[in-house]
């Protein structure tokens, strides 16, 4: 696992996860996907998945080891951990999330699956390079985020862990 900076006082970990572990995660979304609510536009999305009874081990443990490592403490109490799939042609709106209190909402992106082209995350204005199995910090409570649209028939598939 390799830290990096990214913009706006950021940084990311590549290879965050093993290809088991990425393989495992995908296999499980993927049987998840029922549950997701689409926005008409090739994404699909479920919120509040740390409050499902199908979670498996590979995900607590991803995420107990991305608590140890960032020392969190607080979950983000509105959309939790979500789950996102974005297949041709989709992209996330810009915008930014709302904060409880004096906390900030950041939320822990884990990219399982990159598009051939497209998907990028553009934070506070600035294209972020992405690569699967990386995990990268987003303030999403402070700085503006969206993505570019998805081009191409591979999807970029995510699990994002929320945390104030």
């Amino acid at each position: 696992m390799v830290k990096i900076s990214i913009p706006n006082d950021s940084w990311a970990y590549e290879d965050f996860i093993s290809d088991s572990e990425q393989k495992e995660l995908i296999d499980w979304m993927n049987s998840c996907f029922h549950m997701t609510k689409g926005n008409g536009q090739g994404r699909h999305f479920c919120d509040q998945m740390q409050k499902s009874n199908n979670l498996p081990k590979v995900y607590t443990d991803v995420k107990n080891r991305l608590i140890e490592i960032e020392n969190l403490k607080e979950e983000d109490p509105t959309f939790g951990d979500f789950i996102s799939f974005n297949f041709e042609g989709a992209s996330i709106h810009k915008h930014k999330d709302r904060n409880t209190g004096d906390k900030i909402h950041t939320r822990y992106n884990l990219l399982l699956s990159v598009p051939e082209f497209g998907g990028q995350p553009v934070y506070e204005g600035q294209v972020i390079s992405i690569k699967e199995k990386m995990i990268w910090r987003c303030e999403a409570g402070k700085y503006f985020h969206e993505s570019l649209p998805v081009i191409g028939k591979k999807p970029r598939l995510n699990i994002s862990f929320g945390f104030s």
